[in-house]
């Protein structure tokens, strides 16, 4: 008894000289690891045991808070709902991408030729990104430096400098992006998908827009993109680290206070999405066909979600060890590689996937798709597939969160998903409660009509 009180005691001690020392070192040097630090910590494997918190703003707004002390790290992770690249102007593409690449010039009392040595002299990661429908924040600062950090994206995001030199400078490298995805046969090949799958509908567009609008986007349409879209009505947050409710609270009013409340965000329409276009290829001479395909697929509360999410990883969206993957990979040799996964569009549902094949094999490798698909309808999975994909979304969930951003995007998805507050607590059950016959109803259901197949270089 008494080796036991003393062995607790010398691992206490040691805990505490371990932080001790790593405290001292933070307050003397800023260029550390941070990612490091995290992949050492507690949350490695994490079980989300603590609560997620919400945090009332003096805004009315809301933020979502799981406060984790393993790491003396801090991450926040917010977005500007119906602020992506969809909801530009028709005159206008590319603009909520050039938004974003401006914002890392600088603003308010941080000059460009400053701004990049500052973050990186004190550890503070700051990105800007827009997808579909959103205008996505992150920042991961060490705990130290979070009044700094909170200082800077402030004057960064509601007061940026928006010189015309600089917009310059974003308007020719978004101008060569545009010029450089059509070089790409994934992009061609993506960006033919969406136009065949949404046909007019903004949803089909690139973030990097038309070049006749990128070349004409001024100043005045930067302002006005803020002053619209950075609005109270549009924002999600989420917060994950070293920080309690209250200092949480007291940062994000800060950074928040001079946020308008609301404006005439405009809403999308419901795209005529083509499930069932016809087959066709892209004419390119390349040494590989590459393969891009589509069937009908839940959104994320609808109740047959879990069912086939484990439908499609046994079919595709496990890696190497799927059913498509042993046949087409292991077994005949064809692919390095295919793979499927759920997209959660809230629009528009699917199941995508796609391979890549030779020439003389795409005929082969496209008809073990469609014989695989069609199995998948007629027999469903088996038991013991079932139960290895169950017993693996277990045991892995918790690998999704091994850095406090990770942890601050899902609670982000988690709001954005209209998920729940004690999402993280319930996944797990939502899993163990599906049923092997739920999924192979949704298997019947859902692989019953074979997938639209889009193609690049089958000449």
């Amino acid at each position: 008894m008494i080796k036991k009180v003393i062995y607790v005691v010398l691992n206490a001690f040691f805990a505490a000289l371990l932080i001790y020392a790593l405290y001292i070192f933070l307050m003397q040097k800023n260029d550390f690891d941070a990612q490091k630090i995290v992949q050492n910590s507690a949350l490695k494997g994490k079980t989300f045991e603590a609560n997620v918190e919400e945090i009332t703003l003096d805004g009315g707004n809301k933020a979502w808070l799981l406060a984790e002390n393993s790491a003396p790290l801090v991450a926040l992770e917010f977005c500007f709902d119906k602020s992506g690249f969809a909801f530009d102007d028709d005159t206008t593409q590319g603009l909520a991408q050039m938004a974003a690449e401006i914002l890392s010039y600088g603003g308010g009392r941080y000059e460009n030729t400053r701004l990049n040595d500052l973050l990186e002299e004190n550890a503070i990661e700051l990105d800007f990104k827009v997808s579909s429908d959103a205008f996505f924040v992150s920042m991961t600062t060490p705990k130290n430096n979070i009044k700094l950090a909170f200082d800077i994206l402030k004057d960064v995001l509601f007061l940026p400098h928006l010189k015309p030199e600089h917009l310059e400078i974003v308007r020719r490298k978004q101008l060569t992006a545009i010029d450089m995805q059509n070089e790409k046969p994934e992009k061609v090949l993506n960006k033919e998908f969406k136009k065949v799958f949404y046909g007019s509908h903004p949803l089909s567009r690139s973030a990097l827009g038309l070049k006749e609008d990128v070349e004409k986007i001024d100043i005045a349409d930067l302002k006005n993109f803020y002053q619209t879209r950075f609005v109270g009505d549009n924002l999600i947050i989420a917060v994950a680290g070293d920080v309690t409710k209250d200092e949480a609270a007291h940062l994000l009013n800060g950074l928040f206070s001079d946020l308008p409340s609301s404006s005439e965000s405009k809403n999308l329409l419901e795209p005529d999405a083509n499930y069932q276009f016809e087959e066709y290829n892209i004419n390119r001479d390349m040494p590989q066909v590459l393969a891009h395909f589509v069937a009908k697929g839940v959104k994320r509360l609808d109740d047959d979600f879990y069912a086939l999410y484990i439908a499609n990883e046994i079919f595709g969206g496990s890696g190497l060890s799927s059913r498509l993957n042993l046949i087409a990979r292991e077994k005949e040799g064809l692919t390095y590689g295919a793979y499927t996964y759920l997209n959660d569009n809230k629009y528009a549902p699917m199941i995508e996937g796609s391979f890549a094949t030779s020439k003389e094999n795409y005929q082969k490798m496209r008809q073990i798709l469609l014989e695989e698909w069609q199995k998948m309808a007629d027999f469903g999975v088996t038991k013991s597939e079932f139960e290895a994909v169950q017993n693996n979304m277990l045991t892995s969930f918790n690998l999704r969160f091994m850095s406090l951003p990770d942890i601050a995007s899902q609670l982000l998805y988690m709001q954005k998903k209209h998920l729940g507050l004690d999402f993280l607590k319930k996944r797990n059950e939502y899993v163990k409660n599906t049923t092997l016959n739920q999924v192979n109803a949704a298997a019947k259901k859902y692989f019953a009509i074979k997938p639209a197949v889009l193609t690049i270089g089958n000449n």
